[in-house]
């Protein structure tokens, strides 16, 4: 991914003329910065940022250095749905199309969570099943996962904004092998403005503290897709949840295997049984004074454990 590009490509790439491009960067529809001689930059990430918010056709992607663009965009408009598409690109291992076909979906405005919650979910649903009926279903599946990670980590770097102060941090916890949750949490979050540091799979409570006491982020999110020991789980979690309740952190757990969690009635814990709820919460911590944030979990809608 190219760094910075210069008004004249940008241009170029969505078919419009450089003058249109310079007079909407005067206008602060852009944002740009200045070479040492003057000259207009645009980051790549709000060049991207900037195409999503007009819905632009990007028409040369090759100009911006998304070769992959082209190779997905036809298949798009070919299958019956957008989890079909990427279901038969994956499975075929076809990568370039595969990628292109997420990257030509947010570039068209659709959020990160958007695509994770729908296509790229679909889509791993039905590849996970493979193995069922396919001696060669985990090899395709791992393959597939590969690919997506590619694509979500590239969205994740258009998405993420320097200045952000809104910190989250988030993994899986002891014995949880899953890569995919915690990467797509980490994406819809940069997404949303967050700054977001992913501890990624089988990490100990211990550094979810210690990344806690360090770094001091709003918020702390644990997905939970396998369970080794329930009971070592159970009790990590609540100590957790006491540590950064005390802390004014507020913690939230998802994923598929989440509801064998016994979750303590804490305020400031939530449980989000998709990304989407995931999201939902950032939000709310968001707009709310840092503060507030042990209240902030209580104004959700979002499932809350229930008291023992």
């Amino acid at each position: 991914m190219r760094p910075l590009i210069s008004p004249r490509e940008l241009a170029q790439a969505i078919g419009v003329s450089e003058s249109s491009l310079k007079r909407w960067a005067d206008d602060g529809k852009i944002e740009v910065s200045r070479t040492a001689g003057g000259h207009r930059r645009i980051a790549m990430g709000e060049a991207i940022r900037f195409v999503r918010s007009i819905r632009a056709p990007l028409l040369h992607p090759e100009i911006l250095g998304l070769t992959d663009l082209s190779e997905g965009a036809q298949r798009a408009v070919s299958a019956e749905s957008d989890g079909q598409a990427l279901f038969e690109l994956l499975q075929e291992g076809r990568a370039r199309e595969a990628r292109g076909l997420i990257l030509t979906w947010y570039l068209s405005g659709q959020s990160v969570v958007e695509i994770a919650d729908g296509p790229v979910r679909e889509a791993m649903e039905r590849l996970g099943a493979l193995w069922r009926h396919d001696a060669a279903g985990v090899y395709i599946e791992h393959r597939a996962t590969d690919i997506c990670i590619q694509a979500v980590q590239q969205l994740r770097q258009f998405a993420e904004r320097d200045e952000s102060s809104a910190v989250a941090i988030g993994g899986a916890p002891p014995g949880d092998p899953y890569l995919m949750p915690s990467i797509l949490a980490a994406a819809a979050l940069a997404d949303l403005g967050w700054q977001a540091v992913n501890l990624g799979p089988d990490t100990p409570f211990e550094s979810f503290l210690r990344a806690a006491q360090e770094q001091q982020p709003r918020l702390i999110w644990m997905s939970i897709s396998s369970v080794r020991d329930l009971r070592e789980t159970n009790r990590g979690v609540k100590n957790l949840a006491a540590q950064l309740g005390a802390m004014g952190i507020a913690f939230v757990i998802g994923g598929q295997a989440a509801r064998l969690v016994d979750l303590p009635d804490d305020p400031n814990l939530s449980r989000g049984d998709t990304l989407r709820e995931l999201v939902a919460i950032a939000d709310n911590l968001k707009q709310t004074s840092p503060a507030l944030t042990r209240a902030a979990g209580e104004a959700s809608e979002l499932h809350r454990p229930e008291a023992s």
